[in-house]
């Protein structure tokens, strides 16, 4: 076999080795874009928003009766029949307590028949001046017999007055023997038993009305300035299952407590329900909306460390790959799925919501999902 021209061994050897070469450098390039890539964080990204934020409070309060009575006697007396119970609904009018009234009974009998006596006087007196002046004109009867009749009709007339107002003061003081209902609604307790004697004023029942409430809520007083308007108030009854309901604001108690820094904020509800008592609890959850723009941003944006300061990451997507950059921002508040920023954020610049948990500043990052996009 004859031999290999001179030099074309180490010519084989020379390809072979830039061969081995350019694959490696292949091999690395794609070595490299691989790890790019794979060092790209998948996030998602969101526009902040500018606009009215809506600050949402929750506050604690108590239902309580509209009308509330403590019953008490018009007129001292030893009570004779209790005609209710706690729990019994009654309408107004309705009698509660009754006292014995039997001396006040005969005392009205008594009225009534110096009535009936004063005012059989008083017909008599009116038919006897009558008859006189008829026969003035027969001048048959001297003028002053005419004028002691006509003074004698004055004089039972007078009687006749007293007399009615001597009944109507033995029927009113009957009347007061029987304590009852100033309004209809439920006897929250009774506080006297028959046979007791009772003194004016002192309470013998408690009375409410259980289906005209109001709830009773003690807010910070920094939201008496807010609450002027017609706020967005909901109300939300967890005895009944965490029923919500609509309120509306009745009155704003410009009486605070220099203790707690709170004033009443009283609300009614714009559907009843009977299953709401006086004394339930509930939430109240308002939303009160800011008169000037702010700038918002999703709530998933922030990350928060256990110094108290709050971060977020911006996207510059000006550059390939797009990079994440971490800022310092002071939060004013968190509003549901919002967070009003106060400081360190600019409109226009895309945070990211998903995948912040392992940014570090600077990092390349792949969008994966923007808002709206499917």
């Amino acid at each position: 076999m004859p031999l290999p021209p001179l030099g074309y061994a180490s010519g084989m050897k020379t390809a072979s080795s830039f061969t081995t070469g350019l694959c490696l450098t292949l091999i690395g390039i794609g070595l490299l874009n691989s790890a790019s890539a794979r060092n790209e964080m998948r996030v998602r990204i969101a526009e902040p928003e500018v606009r009215p934020a809506v600050e949402r409070i929750e506050l604690t309060g108590s239902f309580v009766a509209r009308r509330a009575a403590r019953l008490s006697p018009r007129i001292s007396g030893l009570v004779d029949t209790i005609a209710v119970d706690a729990g019994d609904a009654v309408a107004r009018g309705d009698v509660i307590v009754k006292l014995d009234d039997r001396l006040a009974e005969l005392a009205l009998a008594q009225a009534e028949a110096g009535l009936r006596q004063a005012r059989a006087a008083h017909d008599e007196a009116v038919r006897l001046r009558d008859e006189a002046l008829r026969l003035s004109e027969s001048q048959v009867i001297p003028s002053t017999e005419i004028e002691a009749r006509q003074s004698a009709v004055v004089v039972t007339q007078a009687r006749l007055d007293l007399a009615e107002a001597e009944r109507a003061t033995a029927a009113e003081r009957q009347a007061r023997h029987a304590i009852v209902a100033p309004f209809s609604g439920v006897v929250a307790q009774r506080l006297t038993e028959s046979g007791e004697w009772v003194e004016t004023g002192a309470a013998v029942a408690e009375l409410v009305a259980a289906d005209d409430l109001w709830l009773d809520v003690q807010a910070p007083q920094r939201l008496w300035p807010l609450l002027g308007g017609n706020p967005e108030v909901n109300v939300i009854v967890d005895a009944l299952g965490g029923a919500s309901f609509p309120a509306a604001v009745a009155a704003r108690v410009p009486v605070s407590d220099p203790q707690a820094r709170t004033f009443l904020l009283r609300l009614t509800l714009s559907e009843a329900d009977p299953n709401i008592t006086p004394g339930m609890s509930a939430r109240v959850e308002l939303r009160l909306t800011a008169d000037s723009d702010a700038l918002l941003v999703p709530r998933d944006a922030l990350v928060r460390y256990p110094d108290g300061t709050t971060t977020l990451f911006v996207v510059d997507q000006q550059v390939s790959p797009p990079r994440a950059y971490q800022r310092e921002v002071t939060v004013s508040r968190v509003d549901g799925d919002w967070a009003v920023i106060e400081a360190g954020l600019t409109p226009g610049r895309a945070v990211v919501v998903r995948g912040n948990e392992m940014l570090r500043d600077g990092d390349a990052v792949r969008i994966v999902e923007r808002p709206g996009s499917d």
